[in-house]
């Protein structure tokens, strides 16, 4: 065995030692034993009683320095941070569970990985709180007066995209991104088990793939998995309750024909998101005639009816929303472990 110069990086010192350098890369285990006092006084790839395990966090080859790391720390601010959005819905201590419980995931010897925290739940939830604290900004006073029009379509919007985050696996992959994943291998599998190609055309092969993956992480079965399965019934009630959709007879025959199903509302939800996403379009409030609690008053009209649609309470119905679904994720997290 050859023994190396190696700085080693522990806990933001440097200790130099003697180690052989054919045992580090990224991800490699490094057991270190220290002293009475604190101070690193051994290391070795190989387990030995009384060391600690690193795992080799990067390697600077200009000098061969080494930060090691014990893994991944959940700091205190974050769960009070999450706390602090959604106590209404959920308890301290409740938060704090789940968030551990997502930290435990993180795999020591796969950390140094953009991936590793980028599929973890924690991922999730901070992207989450990080577009609350956009829409709080932007709702601001000045920030709504320079807006007009385009004030609410745009925050309602950034509410909406929440939706099919928390609706969204943790570890979420674009399409090419997961056909070459070892990792999904198996749902691959499955998904060609499902749907066998008849005719060996690889086509229907494609199409059997695409379909499982759109069903599993595509953006309309998240936001509606949202809906259904992490948002609570009473939530979601309500949030249906600020929607109010007519349709009647086009003219001369202005018949009722409905008030709208919880369904046609649930799709006006997404097509509401989408539309402001893919087309560029919004649907600005219909001004002071009918008040500034009710907006997004929109007519459509098709070959034999037309529809009549707006929303009351809104943003603020669906900054609410948010806040229920997140508690409600992390209450889901705990009861699943």
């Amino acid at each position: 065995m050859s023994l190396d110069d190696v700085i080693f990086g522990v806990d933001g010192k440097r200790f130099p030692a003697r180690f052989d350098r054919s045992h580090l890369r990224l991800g490699a285990i490094v057991y270190v034993q220290f002293s009475a006092s604190g101070k690193p006084v051994a290391f070795s790839p190989q387990k030995f009683e009384g060391a600690l395990k690193y795992a080799v966090n990067w390697i600077a080859t200009s000098e061969w320095y080494v930060p090691l790391s014990r893994g991944f720390e959940l700091k205190p601010w974050f769960a009070d941070r999450v706390y602090a959005e959604i106590q209404e819905h959920i308890s301290r201590r409740d938060v704090g569970i789940a968030l551990e419980g997502f930290a435990k995931r993180v795999r020591l010897e796969h950390f140094h990985k953009t991936s590793e925290l980028s599929e973890n739940p924690l991922s999730l939830i901070y992207t989450v709180l990080e577009r609350l604290d956009l829409c709080a900004r932007v709702r601001q006073r000045e920030c709504e007066k320079a807006l007009f029009a385009a004030h609410e379509p745009l925050v309602s919007y950034l509410y909406l995209t929440c939706f099919d985050r928390l609706g969204q696996p943790a570890d979420w992959l674009d399409f090419g991104s997961w056909l070459t994943s070892p990792r999904h291998l198996s749902e691959r599998e499955l998904a060609l088990s499902k749907h066998p190609p008849q005719t060996g055309d690889p086509v229907e092969g494609a199409q059997a793939l695409h379909r499982y993956y759109m069903d599993t992480y595509g953006v309309r079965a998240s936001f509606f998995r949202f809906l259904h399965e992490v948002l609570p019934s009473g939530a979601r009630s309500e949030l249906l309750q600020s929607i109010e959709y007519l349709k009647l007879k086009n003219p001369p025959d202005f018949e009722r024909l409905s008030s709208g199903t919880d369904a046609e509302k649930e799709k006006y939800l997404f097509k509401r998101r989408n539309d402001y996403t893919h087309r560029a379009d919004f649907n600005a409030p219909a001004g002071e005639p009918l008040g500034r609690s009710r907006s997004n008053y929109v007519q459509e009209h098709y070959a034999d009816y037309w529809t009549t649609t707006h929303t009351s309470d809104w943003p603020e119905i669906l900054n609410k929303t948010v806040r229920v679904g997140l508690a409600q994720y992390l209450l889901g997290a705990i009861k699943h472990n």
